[in-house]
């Protein structure tokens, strides 16, 4: 009994410590906002090749903790995937097409 009470236990509480992992310490701080707003706006109008179409504030990105991780996150949250997708998505374009 004491077995399964501790399966239940640590099957509620993992969900719960998950929830934490993915929110930055920064999060709440207006520099990782506009990080995040920078990052997402590189990675949806980069042009391959050319580095002027990246936007990004350097000084604050490499001095500043908090625009630094908001960047990267807003940067990987926005990224279109090389394998079609769109902002993040799988490519479902052949998806409901029935039989080829």
């Amino acid at each position: 009994m004491p077995r399964l009470r501790l399966v239940v236990f640590l099957s509620l509480l993992l969900p719960l410590a998950a929830c934490g992992l993915g929110r930055s310490e920064h999060a709440d701080k207006p520099n990782y906002k506009a990080g995040y707003s920078d990052g997402c706006w590189s990675a949806t109008s980069q042009v391959p090749g050319d580095p002027s179409t990246i936007t990004r504030n350097e000084e604050a990105f490499r001095g500043d903790a908090a625009y630094n991780t908001g960047w990267k996150s807003g940067y990987s949250a926005c990224r279109i995937r090389e394998s079609g997708g769109s902002m993040g998505m799988p490519d479902m374009s052949g998806r409901g097409t029935g039989p080829q």
